[in-house]
């Protein structure tokens, strides 16, 4: 499970779940949709910059890609899967991605001191924005869920 590439990184149950929120936006397919969420795992492009620093030598920094929307507000970029990253992608120039749970992407941005706004799911296909907000409320439902679990 570990040793996923981005080929197989694919979320047939997520893309199902947003396209379904957005022809009914209510409760339940919101509700679908944050569950298919919790359990996806995405791919979340990046570049790798190499820094020199006198005492420790070279040391690889990991910049996260982001997009800013038509009001100027930036997110970090979420693809459920190799097609839709292709879609951001088209030039070929990008050839390096994460793959991100949404806990990862809940520790870059509680912890990454910026202005992004969130991050967006797919934003050449079904375009989701998730922001801060309702990430931390994602993650916290989840934590929930798991220690009720656990008590069981």
């Amino acid at each position: 499970m570990n040793n996923q590439t981005a080929k197989d990184i694919k979320n047939p149950d997520l893309v199902a779940a947003m396209q379904a929120m957005q022809k009914h936006n209510d409760s339940g397919t919101l509700s679908r949709m944050a569950a298919a969420l919790v359990n996806s795992r995405l791919l979340s492009p990046i570049l790798k910059e190499t820094v020199l620093t006198e005492k420790s030598g070279p040391s690889t920094r990991i910049k996260f890609e982001d997009i800013q929307n038509t009001e100027g507000d930036k997110y970090y970029l979420a693809f459920t899967d190799l097609d839709e990253y292709e879609k951001w992608n088209q030039e070929g120039t990008h050839n390096e991605a994460l793959i991100m749970t949404l806990e990862d992407y809940g520790n870059i941005l509680i912890r990454n001191i910026n202005d992004l706004k969130g991050f967006v799911i797919n934003p050449y296909g079904e375009n989701v924005s998730i922001s801060k907000s309702l990430l931390l409320s994602l993650l916290k439902q989840h934590e929930a869920m798991q220690s009720t679990h656990k008590g069981n």
